[in-house]
């Protein structure tokens, strides 16, 4: 297998996958459950799901263990099997992965504020962040990719973290729309994150989560005037709305796809999916993607 970079210089976008959480909540995952111990306790679940993605189109796949960090699973009383819960869950990833494919480890915020904001030890966050990394590489990852963070000294704490496995690190930030422009919920701008990100480094940068792909297009446009390494945009499925006791999103596969590929006209080298995209949704952007770049 290439080098994600190596892949990267290509002409055509790389394809990434979808959203994990909505896929578990269709198999039975409940409010108070925790999706990363399925990777243990229903495996097949969470390796059915992985294969749907690869078998969509796409290149690559995230491992359910965006929650994995030790911090966060203490609130299930999991904290004690962070290693077990990272490291199957990647293994799940690597045994629906077919040839030639890639298998992403996937890290998401510890769950806690640092200072001046909230009360968390940077050490325990740092070396919560070793632990999951460590385990994630273990597992079988190729790359990782910590996603959906806020916090540029949280981001950096787990960057520096994930790149003692000698793994590549790519760095996505999530942000929400102002009347001043795009910015985290922490005050981060996409120039500074763009930087910041890279200095840090990270191989690749970029945003997911948070917005639709109408503003993922226009935020791409933002990043791509300071970003000095390839992005990636992954847009939820526009705005959740809630019946009864189940959430839709009000952008369908189709229109998201149209979505995607602006998203690689405006600069981004990876395009996927976040919450409430599907496989269907990965699918219709490969459809989308060899008629445009084919």
């Amino acid at each position: 297998m290439s080098s994600l970079i190596e892949l990267i210089e290509k002409d055509r976008p790389l394809l990434w996958d979808g959203g994990m959480g909505t896929q578990l909540i269709e198999r039975g995952l409940k409010a108070d459950d925790a999706p990363e111990l399925w990777n243990v306790d229903r495996p097949d679940d969470v390796r059915d799901i992985h294969a749907a993605y690869y078998a969509a189109g796409a290149l690559a796949v995230q491992s359910n263990t965006f929650g994995g960090h030790p911090m966060k699973l203490a609130a299930y009383g999991l904290a004690d099997r962070t290693r077990e819960i990272n490291r199957e869950g990647m293994r799940r990833v690597v045994e629906a992965r077919p040839d030639g494919k890639l298998a992403i480890g996937d890290i998401g915020p510890c769950g806690s504020m640092l200072p001046p904001t909230g009360t968390a030890d940077p050490a325990e966050v740092r070396e919560g962040f070793r632990r999951q990394a460590s385990a994630l590489a273990q597992g079988g990852a190729d790359i990782i990719h910590i996603e959906t963070m806020f916090d540029i000294e949280e981001m950096r704490l787990a960057i520096e973290s994930a790149l003692e496995t000698g793994l590549d690190v790519m760095a996505s930030m999530t942000f929400e729309r102002s009347p001043r422009g795009f910015f985290t919920i922490m005050g981060i701008s996409p120039e500074v994150a763009a930087q910041q990100l890279a200095d840090t480094g990270a191989v690749v940068v970029g945003a997911n989560c948070s917005i639709g792909p109408a503003d993922m297009v226009e935020l791409v446009r933002e990043f791509k005037k300071s970003a000095v390494v390839p992005m990636i945009a992954q847009a939820n499925a526009g705005k959740p709305k809630t019946d009864g006791t189940k959430v839709t999103y009000d952008v369908g596969p189709a229109e998201f796809a149209a979505y995607a590929i602006a998203m690689a006209e405006a600069g981004a080298e990876i395009v996927g999916g976040c919450c409430g995209t599907t496989p269907e949704f990965i699918a219709l952007i490969k459809k989308e993607l060899d008629k445009k770049y084919s």
